[in-house]
């Protein structure tokens, strides 16, 4: 897997999980947490991730799982309120984002999207996964840390109306990729909110 962008990388943990009804974070496949299963997907010698970052929301700390976490500077924001964190710490231009309920993400998804994120004429402010059933995945892709500032504003002016990602999504110019498009990008794309699609993907590994 060559690239020539090096990426950070951010794993959002921080979500309440209500709908699961226990912390996505913890679920395990074949004896492996989520979190810690995404970790291992995103570093590595070929990972284009030079950093990869656990965002904990400003609740659990995952003692057990040894790696970078940050918490949200805006309590109560939601999944931007992880981003805004993450692209605030990171080292690269360049953030690669993923939810702990898509287990399936890895390094090769985010090298794949970063060949969308420029081309001859301009560069994107985010290249977004369109998963298999044609919902946009805007917490599935990569973010240009230039969208920082406008973030920061829209969460530190805390109006409701303003922490809508895709409201603020049509601030920025972004790409958005059909998961078909990417290596395994169906399998990759799917993410569990509830313990009956949980099962279902986890049959479908089985059968697999």
């Amino acid at each position: 897997m060559t690239n020539q962008y090096k990426i950070s990388a951010v794993i959002l943990c921080g979500g309440k999980s209500r709908r699961m009804g226990t912390d996505k974070a913890m679920l395990t496949a074949e004896g492996t947490p989520n979190a810690v299963r995404l970790l291992r997907a995103l570093s590595g010698e070929d990972s284009p991730c030079t950093d990869v970052w656990l965002s904990i929301g400003t609740g659990e700390s995952y003692p057990e799982i040894h790696a970078q976490k940050v918490s949200d500077r805006f309590p109560g924001c939601g999944p931007m309120g992880g981003l805004e964190a993450a692209l605030t710490v990171c080292r690269e231009e360049y953030l690669f984002i993923t939810p702990v309920d898509t287990p399936f993400a890895d390094a090769q998804m985010a090298s794949e999207l970063m060949t969308y994120m420029t081309d001859a004429s301009q560069q994107r402010d985010a290249v977004l996964v369109i998963d298999g059933e044609g919902r946009p995945q805007t917490l599935l892709g990569i973010y240009h840390k230039r969208v920082l500032p406008a973030l920061t504003q829209r969460l530190a002016d805390g109006r409701k109306e303003k922490l809508r990602i895709r409201d603020f999504l049509k601030e920025l110019d972004v790409v958005y990729v059909n998961a078909e498009a990417l290596t395994d990008g169906v399998r990759k794309s799917t993410n569990c909110n509830t313990p009956q699609e949980w099962q279902k993907l986890m049959k479908q590994e089985t059968i697999s």
